[in-house]
């Protein structure tokens, strides 16, 4: 079943009491680890559990096998699991193995008072299950059988179920309402039927032509026979009808399954319209709201900008400083949250003018700095400015403050003249007493780099030999441990307002000459991520250059396609996580989409037809394990870009206009990568929550990427 955001209320009380135990945790929830959103929103919901007093399992799961062995060790005492990124796009019951009969209660009477109007409400405040799993993710479509088909499945809808899937509900009751095996039968009578209806028809004429030389024949039989022809022919009609309705379904829910993968919502922004129906909003929870909605910026800038607007609605609300815009003196106990301009450049107040210039997207894709005329472009822009190029080298804490001062002055003048007015836009930001300030966005920087980060990576200096390189199963153990591990460091950096004594020197004595290790925790930690963050950054930007340098892409007909293998990139063993490899995916696109761009606009209309926005099928080698990561990603369109190029961009590719919303969201290489894995000889594991990322054996990668050019799925 599904519900809106008006009954989420109900289901929070509906979980707070049958959560409440002193003997037992009732409650588990099943975090994706390698997605900021997920870790945000699990943050939010344990503090407002921990203030309900309701005891809690949290688990973070790497993906679906995970999750799996995760839930069938589950006790058999807990009442509700929360799935927390991830869920929305299985069959849960199929997957999981559920049988709902064997958590059937029967419903108590007692309760018939409390009920409301909505039937959903009731059958929750009923509790017909001593178990109930709910689904707190923003990828779609939805799999229409945790929604329609399932009592034991709760999913937290937006709305967007009731306004845009009624063709979709409809068809599916329809399928249900007539199971296959009653549609095979109905097949296999449609002669039979035919038949009896001609010898009927036969029989009745006889009759008549023998009533005046042969016996008297009663004359209601024939009229029997008669009007049983006649219903046969009804029941006939009814059943072609029943079939053409059936075969209509099933296109209807095939083209819905098969439209491909997006993100619509966030889901800290679900959680936090669910703190709102039971009053626990706060500046803590909406900041973590903030950074979890903010994480979803660079990927699917479309829904962020969509909630932009609501979430200042809450910081002018919940903050008295941006309501009567008081002015006070900042203190080691100032913790305020304000909506302010903020630029549009990677961890400027980290980092020197220069560099946060140098290796921010947006400034690469519209200045090409791999190349030397994208630098010497980068030069004249300083020059133009006015900002010396050491003055522009110098760590932004010790710049002249005059020019900090005045750079938005200095930004408007200049920076659109190169298509970067983009640069300056509104943001959120925290105070952290004398400690400083952090905007959402730097924050997304720093938790990404902790969630990313293999130390041993950064340790071998481009060796990527690794021990037990035929040991697949081990090494890709080791690697979702690492993965659960980072996980644990991001939850623990969210913990902001704690600094300077959360972090504490651990010292082992396991070893004779031990050496003591400082554990970072809190803002320590946070800050440490954003150190993190400069250097993957830096790692990106490197392998991105040698990508476009050495000609790495190749340009195929229906997508584009990079290889990265050993001797080709040197940080290869970088990109062993999906969340790296997709942040390079993005960066080439942002490049390649801004060039296509420019060839659209030097070009006459019929002329650029060849610069199709197409998506990225970008794969990396990982030695260890013997198999490819592969990543398939969406085409983009460049930043900034207006509704009407974008039309006739589109338009120009594929001969006819679409909507530009959804073009650039929708992944159909989430259907594709599963249909040519399922039809193919090819070693291949999808075990990741983004169903667009695929592990391949290193000789299967070849026929896997020629079959799937040739399925007609993309």
């Amino acid at each position: 079943m599904y519900i809106n955001p008006d009954q989420y209320g109900a289901v929070f009380n509906e979980i707070k009491r049958t959560s409440s135990s002193h003997s037992t945790c009732k409650l588990v929830l099943f975090v994706s680890c390698l997605n900021i959103d997920s870790v945000c929103t699990a943050r939010v919901l344990t503090l407002v559990f921990k203030k309900s007093l309701i005891q809690y399992q949290l688990i973070p799961v790497v993906g679906y096998a995970d999750l799996r062995d995760h839930y069938q060790k589950l006790d058999p005492d807990v009442a509700n699991v929360i799935l927390i990124g991830c869920g929305a796009m299985i069959d849960l019951e199929t997957f999981l193995e559920i049988d709902p009969e064997l958590f059937y209660v029967e419903p108590q009477g007692t309760r018939q008072g409390l009920l409301g109007d909505l039937d959903a409400e009731r059958m929750l405040l009923l509790r017909s299950y001593r178990r109930k799993i709910y689904v707190m993710d923003g990828n779609r479509p939805w799999n229409l059988d945790n929604v329609f088909g399932s009592e034991m499945i709760v999913c937290f809808d937006d709305g967007y179920i009731d306004q845009n899937l009624r063709s979709e509900k409809t068809s599916y009751k329809v399928l249900v309402d007539n199971p296959e095996s009653e549609l095979e039968s109905d097949g296999d009578t449609d002669h039979d039927t035919d038949r009896e209806t001609e010898e009927d028809g036969i029989e009745v004429n006889s009759d008549s032509e023998t009533e005046k030389d042969g016996p008297v024949v009663d004359l209601s039989s024939g009229e029997k026979r008669k009007n049983e022809a006649l219903d046969a022919l009804e029941a006939k009609a009814a059943k072609r009808q029943r079939r053409s309705e059936i075969r209509k379904s099933e296109e209807v829910i095939e083209a819905y399954y098969n439209l491909g993968s997006a993100l619509f919502t966030a889901t800290s922004a679900i959680a936090y319209a669910l703190l709102a129906s039971i009053g626990e909003t706060s500046i803590e929870n909406l900041w973590l709201t903030i950074i979890g909605i903010a994480s979803i910026d660079r990927q699917y800038p479309e829904v962020y900008d969509k909630l932009v607007p609501l979430l200042k609605e809450e910081v002018v609300r919940l903050s008295p400083f941006n309501r009567d815009n008081i002015s006070t003196e900042k203190n080691a106990d100032s913790n305020t949250l304000s909506v302010d301009k903020d630029y549009h450049l990677f961890l400027l107040r980290h980092w020197t003018l220069y560099d946060s210039f140098f290796y921010s997207s947006i400034v690469n894709s519209k200045l090409n700095l791999w190349r030397e005329d994208g630098k010497k472009k980068l030069h004249k822009i300083f020059a133009k400015m006015g900002i010396s190029l050491s003055v522009a080298q110098q760590k932004w804490l010790y710049m002249d403050v005059g020019i900090k001062r005045n750079l938005p002055v200095i930004f408007a003048k200049h920076l659109p003249i190169y298509g970067l007015e983009g640069i300056m836009r509104d943001g959120f930001i925290r105070s952290f007493g004398y400690m400083g300030q952090l905007s959402a966005m730097e924050c997304v920087e720093a938790l990404t780099a902790l969630l990313e980060v293999n130390q041993q990576a950064f340790n071998e200096d481009g060796d990527t030999t690794q021990p037990g390189t035929d040991e697949i199963n081990r090494q890709i153990e080791l690697k979702e441990k690492l993965w659960i591990k980072n996980f644990w460091s991001s939850w623990d950096a969210l913990n902001m307002t704690q600094y300077g004594s959360s972090s504490k020197i651990v010292t082992s004595n396991l070893k004779p000459n031990s050496v003591s290790i400082k554990k970072l925790k809190g803002f320590d930690l946070l800050m440490n991520g954003l150190d993190l963050a400069k250097s993957m950054q830096q790692v990106i930007f490197r392998t991105g250059m040698s990508v476009l340098e050495r000609g790495l892409i190749k340009n195929l007909r229906l997508y584009r396609l990079c290889v990265l293998n050993d001797g080709a990139i040197p940080d290869l063993n970088m990109f062993k996580n999906p969340l790296i490899l997709c942040k390079l995916g993005n960066w080439l696109l942002d490049t390649i989409s801004e060039a296509e761009l420019l060839s659209y606009l030097a070009k006459k209309e019929s002329e650029s037809k060849s610069h199709a926005l197409k998506p990225l099928v970008l794969a990396s080698l990982d030695i260890s394990s013997d198999t490819y990561l592969v990543s398939g990603l969406a085409p983009r369109f460049p930043k900034d870009l207006d509704i009407s190029t974008k039309s006739k961009l589109l338009k120009n590719s594929n001969g006819q206009t679409t909507d530009t919303t959804f073009t650039t969201r929708l992944n159909t290489f989430s259907v594709a990568f599963q249909k040519v894995a399922a039809s193919s000889d090819a070693k291949t594991r999808i075990n990741s929550f983004d169903s667009s990322i695929i592990e391949i054996r290193k000789d299967d990668l070849a026929p896997f990427l020629e079959k799937l050019t040739f399925s007609g799925l993309l």
